[in-house]
């Protein structure tokens, strides 16, 4: 991994040849992973507080519009306003950084789709203003960040300005105190870069939307070919953070390798991620195989995905969920040898399920899939719950997935971190931490898919994972008004507010085995 304090810049950001440090600004945030976006901002021995992004900091690669996180890196400073209001034009004209009267009415373009995005632009007489809190732009510099060619969705607005009084996260900017900004402008010089950097960051990842990027680390000595995912969905973004910041542990030796090799692949599905949306076409993690006629972006991403699975004995696939509730994983069906699913390592699943440290587990993807579409008259279709573990064990590998918490609760991304860190201790590549093991999940089963009928088919509210229901209770309505109800006593996982016809809504869980 390059170093941070080094003077090469990284390759989404603008290039910058070296540069003396006394043109160089600091800005290091994350040291506090409670307040990742609490950081300070240093030109030469000058040193004051500063807020990032409320996500902290993230690779550049990384970065998309809406995140909240502030890219590192190294980026020029070009150019400033300030409001000639509060700061006095001669006073302003006066300093050595070049800086401009703010304009009276200008939007600065947020939206991807438009052809001016991550551009100024005046604002038309019948546009409302944009909804800024007074003085957090008394001046701001662009920081030249996706601007020389935009990307779309790559991130846009990432200024340095004046912050909340509260130091609040911003949406991806740098801010100092109010009270500092002229102190800041008068330390500004032409030529001047600011570089932005985390503790421990992030450089590995890569999230374009036309290649996959794979890291691997191999042992010199025999043992498991171990893979590790994330963001097969593009909006499930703890297992990009969480395996980008393993790549950088093991990169600077503080993880060291015992035995076979781990490949991580921290964006599987770059186009969705780059969206931030589910999905960039379909569904990646049903019908996947082999298409020798691609037809859209997730067919693409599995003609390279499942060689990568096939070379692997073990997989560990990262996700999240949009519900409220705990962490748990999914792991292979009651039996091995089914016909329905090959299980031939049966025991290691369990044994890796049980290391992780989570309250639940759950068993029976496939024959729930296969009882719904049964009841549809469409058991021919079972291939579409085929996904990376399913794919996985068809090729004679162990898979579990682990869904590490809600998509927006910061914490599911310690638990992604966490779950590959036990996962490789269990499996022998990597030292296990000091401590008692951890309890044994409990097991539960997936007794029913209830799948939509309609575009239009809703469940009656928000259900947290794992919540319990009763059978006969009245859980959704059909598009026509009939009432969905719950067949048997269970838990309810996976509970999708809006959905399509032809896919899961929900899925029902029943106490299973105590393993």
């Amino acid at each position: 991994m390059s170093d941070l304090s080094a003077a090469e810049p990284y390759a989404t950001a603008t290039f910058i040849p070296e540069i003396g440090p006394e043109l160089i600004i600091t800005v290091r945030a994350g040291q506090n992973p409670d307040a990742p976006h609490h950081g300070t901002l240093s030109i030469g021995d000058w040193t004051v507080p500063c807020a990032v992004g409320r996500s902290g900091i993230v690779d550049p690669a990384l970065k998309r519009e809406g995140d909240g996180a502030t890219p590192a890196g190294r980026f020029a400073l070009r150019y400033g306003y300030y409001e000639p209001g509060v700061f006095a034009d001669a006073e302003m004209a006066a300093l050595a950084f070049p800086f401009k009267p703010k304009p009276d009415s200008y939007d600065w373009i947020e939206n991807p789709a438009s052809p001016d995005y991550n551009r100024m632009r005046a604002r038309s007489h019948n546009e409302p203003p944009p909804d800024r809190a007074p003085g957090l732009f008394d001046i701001f510099i662009p920081l030249g960040w996706n601007d020389a060619v935009p990307r779309a969705a790559g991130g846009s607005a990432i200024f340095l300005h004046a912050a909340r009084r509260e130091m609040t996260g911003t949406a991806g900017c740098v801010a100092v105190p109010h009270d500092q900004l002229l102190n800041l402008a008068r330390r500004l010089r032409p030529g001047m870069i600011i570089e932005i950097a985390a503790p421990e960051q992030m450089t590995e990842a890569l999230a374009l939307p036309d290649s996959l990027e794979s890291v691997t680390f191999h042992s010199l000595r025999a043992g498991p070919r171990v893979i590790v995912t994330g963001a097969v969905h593009g909006n499930e973004v703890c297992g990009p953070k969480a395996i980008t910041r393993m790549i950088a542990e093991f990169r600077a030796g503080r993880r060291k390798l015992l035995c076979g090799s781990v490949t991580f692949v921290p964006v599987v599905n770059p186009m969705a991620y780059r969206l931030d949306r589910r999905e960039g076409e379909r569904n990646l993690n049903r019908n996947l195989r082999d298409y020798p006629v691609p037809q859209v972006n997730e067919d693409r991403v599995a003609n390279v995905l499942c060689p990568m699975l096939r070379a692997h004995d073990v997989l560990i696939d990262l996700h999240s969920f949009g519900a409220d509730g705990p962490a748990f994983a999914l792991f292979g069906p009651d039996a091995p040898g089914s016909d329905l699913e090959p299980y031939a390592r049966p025991i290691e699943e369990r044994r890796l399920v049980g290391a992780l440290g989570l309250p639940f587990a759950v068993q029976g993807w496939m024959p729930a899939h296969l009882k719904a579409l049964t009841q549809q008259g469409r058991a021919q279709e079972i291939g579409h719950a085929i996904g990376t573990t399913e794919f996985m064990r068809f090729t004679g590998g162990a898979a579990i997935t682990v869904e590490c918490g809600s998509h927006k609760d910061p914490a599911s991304i310690g638990v992604a971190y966490d779950v590959v860190a036990r996962g490789l201790a269990a499996l022998g590549l990597i030292m296990a931490e000091a401590g008692t093991p951890p309890a044994p999940p409990t097991i539960l089963h997936i007794g029913d898919a209830i799948f939509a009928e309609s575009d239009e088919d809703r469940l009656l509210r928000t259900y947290v994972t794992g919540e319990p229901v009763r059978a006969g209770e009245v859980i959704g309505q059909r598009a026509d008004g009939r009432p969905i109800t719950a067949p048997h006593d269970g838990a309810v996982i996976f509970a999708s507010g809006t959905v399509k016809a032809g896919t899961e809504m929900c899925f029902l869980c029943r106490p299973g085995d105590p393993g």
